[in-house]
């Protein structure tokens, strides 16, 4: 028996730019005074101080009824 696919739709939820890294974490600016830390090997990815990145979520569509 074949295992359906289920299909998700990308939501964006809105850019922040870089505001701080380090070797193991980068900062995001939301709104005037609301910082995220992400902490993660800063080796493997290209991200640098003002950069504008895109937030967002995955969610599963409904079946159709």
């Amino acid at each position: 028996m074949k295992e359906q696919k289920q299909f998700r739709a990308i939501l964006p939820l809105g850019k922040a730019r870089v505001v701080d890294r380090g070797p193991d974490f980068f900062k995001l600016s939301i709104g005037s005074s609301t910082t995220i830390t992400i902490t993660l090997n800063m080796d493997l990815y290209d991200i640098h101080d003002g950069d504008l990145l895109t937030l967002y979520t995955e969610v599963l569509l409904a079946k159709p009824s």
